[in-house]
């Protein structure tokens, strides 16, 4: 068995924030994600958030906060699909930070099962929830939203909002996500681009290596951040057509 121990240095990790390396970061515990929303929720930073968003429906039954809460929950624990919202719901900590507007979790002592009760918000239940909200709903809210005003949206409320709350580090240290999010071989996945990478998913130029090191590459298409490479510098050369 492999033994992992953690230790707190908080000014070794400033210094090699300053310093700009850092290969991995994750928030590890559900205690961290109960702070973390409990921060947010005492603030107010939900409910402003969501005052602002971009999506236009007539009747809005659930509240636009628990979906950016959840989204930030489901991105929090690396999950991509809306059908893993019931099981990050179960051992995340959102819904502990929240309070019993959301829901409640009650671990048991002798057995260690974990219950959980959520009262929805539509009043159309007729029976005990285990999530705040149906997944199916997010999934329909994210697909509601107008894609270019969800990009002005992070781009310009998200930052007003925490300049305006003084979250902004007062050194200046910020933290650039450069990830790839990866996505089926499907062309309809609008602004996707596809790429070559290596077996640790980095991005690599077929140019730049040998046959042994090729071979273990694969062509993959994804979204990237905008400040990584623009897109013209991205499609070095087609990947090789499939056969049919």
């Amino acid at each position: 068995m492999d033994l992992i121990v953690f230790e707190q240095d908080k000014a070794y990790v400033q210094q090699r924030l300053e310093d700009g390396r850092i290969d991995y970061l994750e928030v590890a515990s559900e205690g961290a994600e109960s702070e973390f929303f409990q921060y947010l929720n005492s603030q107010g930073l939900l409910r402003e958030l969501a005052a602002t968003y971009p999506l236009e429906k007539q009747k809005i039954e659930v509240p636009l906060w628990l979906y950016i809460a959840s989204s930030l929950s489901l991105r929090l624990h690396g999950m991509q699909s809306f059908h893993g919202y019931p099981l990050v719901i179960r051992t995340g900590g959102m819904i502990n930070a929240l309070g019993p507007e959301v829901g409640r979790k009650t671990v048991h002592p002798q057995t260690g099962q974990v219950t959980i009760h959520c009262p929805g918000f539509n009043q159309k239940n007729h029976y005990d929830r285990q999530t705040p909200c149906d997944q199916d709903w997010l999934r329909k809210t994210a697909r509601t939203t107008p894609a270019g005003q969800l990009l002005d949206w992070y781009n310009r409320e998200m930052p007003r909002v925490l300049k305006q709350k003084g979250l902004f580090d007062q050194q200046g240290i910020f933290v650039g996500d450069a990830s790839y999010v990866f996505v089926p071989d499907n062309e309809h996945y609008e602004g996707s681009v596809v790429m070559l990478f290596d077996e640790h998913n980095h991005p690599v130029k077929k140019e730049e290596l040998t046959p042994q090191q090729l071979r273990r590459c694969r062509w993959r298409r994804c979204y990237l951040q905008r400040n990584s490479l623009p897109r013209s510098r991205l499609l070095q050369e087609e990947p090789p057509r499939r056969k049919r």
